[in-house]
């Protein structure tokens, strides 16, 4: 097994140089300008405001991001690269918490390294590491699974050093993102599994960490006006659904159906073993461990699912693959999973050029509109505004500027903007973007030829067309689900862009 662990050590250091490399070459994207901004702003306005979006008061509570964004900033300024390379290492060091705490669960070296290579390129993190606001979750696993660490070394020792660290790690878990209210969960789930109930370390260590927890409470009242808000909704009748929607899409990548595969070829392979006899670490208490702990670290996100969110609780999604295909009686098993890993980690590799192109893709844009927005001295309606593009053999859709545009074009600019802008509607464009525009008295016409669809955020969302939303420059009159026509509200000095395959054009005046 030691040259295994050598190959899965070299596999680690090789991966890690891949995604820095690639990582240093992206832009800052949609969410990124408008938080780096704000993050820039010091360390009082960290704590005495909430994770503010771009279009307002966020509902979130999240300092300890905004802190690190303000250490990158005071080392680099906007430079992306710094903020990047920041991602990349706490990746890196999530990953090293996972092997650690595989070994804390009395796992081999082997199925340790194992998970933790897996979850280091696992596909369906490449929102969370390739997009600089996606350290959100990467620092709230970071403090999550230290916490879950030091919880196990403070009832084995019960020192004073683990328990205040336990307490530390919660509290900035806590002010990262608020998928870490289930810490508590976890850890009541940890103390049954070690029977440790009635042990002294177990109980203190529970109760402090839910002390800290409403003293988190508390700070969120105290600054947002609200305890709760902002944290996800959930619908119990969508619990289940999203359930089996995050556990198929662990394993995914651009083949959809593989993570699916992965999870059933998984099963027959542990109910295979255990048929036969064949020695292997999945016990039930391992198994409800594992999932038990899956299901609470998921439980947030149900009801508001999306790809980051996925990235906590797929620490022990990749605990549970490893240690069924990791086992010494099985080579052949072995060598599938490290084609696996290769595979996954060729498909994170060429997600993350696909993210360059798309910050290539949206520095242009920004280049190009930058004349018009310093000239302007009343408002620049900026229209069809790309939310993201999607390449057509990409995992996901990667974020341009959207509702940043403002932010990214006063951040680009070397003096101060006069113009006004009005992101006048969405498209999430595809593959080969082309679509068809005719000016109107009043504004245009527009219809999508192949690829791409409008995405119109919390206005309009799931209605069928034909239908019209109004907005404070205008109004959209959506006639099907690839036209619409805008009207805009212009005055004497607007201005009239509008975004075509990667570059803005003028139209009027």
């Amino acid at each position: 097994m030691a040259k295994s662990l050598t190959i899965l050590k070299l596999c680690a250091a090789a991966a890690f140089a891949m995604l820095a490399w690639i990582a240093s070459g992206i832009s800052l994207l949609d969410d990124d300008w408008g938080h780096l901004k704000l993050a820039s702003k010091g360390v009082v306005f960290a704590f005495t405001t909430g994770w503010e979006g771009l279009i307002g008061q966020g509902g979130y509570y999240r300092p300890a991001v905004v802190l690190s964004f303000y250490l990158d900033y005071l080392i680099g300024g906007y430079a992306p690269a710094i903020y990047h390379i920041h991602n990349i290492l706490i990746h890196a060091g999530c990953a090293y918490l996972v092997f650690l705490f595989a070994r804390c669960l009395s796992t081999d070296s082997a199925v340790a390294w194992g998970a933790a290579l897996l979850f280091f390129v696992l596909p369906i993190h490449t929102d969370s590491i390739f997009w600089i606001v996606g350290r959100t979750d990467l620092l709230c696993t970071l403090f999550y699974l230290s916490a879950l660490i030091l919880f196990f070394k403070y009832m084995e020792r019960g020192s004073t050093g683990a328990l205040l660290g336990l307490a530390a790690c919660s509290a900035f878990a806590f002010l990262s993102k608020e998928m870490a209210v289930s810490l508590p969960i976890a850890l009541a789930i940890l103390v049954a599994y070690d029977k440790a109930w009635k042990t002294a370390p177990a109980r203190r260590g529970l109760a402090v960490v839910c002390i800290v927890l409403l003293a988190y409470f508390g700070v969120r009242w105290l600054v947002l006006g609200s305890a709760l808000g902002g944290t996800p909704q959930v619908s119990i009748l969508n619990w289940a659904r999203d359930g089996v929607k995050a556990v198929a899409k662990f394993g995914m990548s651009d083949i959809w159906w593989l993570g699916i595969a992965l999870v059933v070829g998984s099963a027959g392979i542990f109910i295979y073993q255990h048929g036969r006899g064949i020695s292997h670490k999945f016990s039930r208490p391992f198994t409800l461990l594992l999932i038990f702990l899956l299901g609470a670290s998921l439980a947030p996100a149900l009801g508001h699912l999306h790809n980051w969110y996925l990235y906590l609780p797929s620490t022990f999604f990749c605990l549970g693959i490893a240690t069924i295909w990791l086992n010494k009686k099985q080579p052949i098993l072995c060598s599938l999973f490290a084609v696996l890993i290769l595979y996954y980690g060729v498909v994170v590799g060429r997600e993350g050029f696909f993210w360059r192109d798309a910050s290539q893709m949206s520095e242009n844009a920004i280049a190009n509109l930058m004349p018009h927005a310093q000239t302007t001295t009343g408002t620049l309606f900026v229209c069809n505004v790309p939310s993201a593009w999607t390449p057509s053999d990409a995992f996901s859709g990667k974020p341009l500027f959207a509702y940043a545009l403002q932010n990214a074009l006063a951040m680009r600019s070397p003096q101060p903007l006069q113009a006004e802008i009005a992101m006048v509607n969405h498209v999430w464009l595809t593959g080969d973007f082309a679509y068809r525009i005719h000016r109107t008295n009043t504004g245009f016409d527009l219809a999508i030829e192949k690829g791409g669809f409008f995405s119109f955020h919390s206005k309009g969302q799931g209605q069928t067309p034909p239908f019209a939303i109004d907005q404070m420059w205008g109004r959209v009159t959506v006639h099907a689900t690839d036209s619409l026509s805008v009207a805009l509200n212009m005055q004497p000095g607007d201005r009239v862009v509008i975004y075509n395959k990667g570059e803005f054009e003028k139209l009027w005046p």
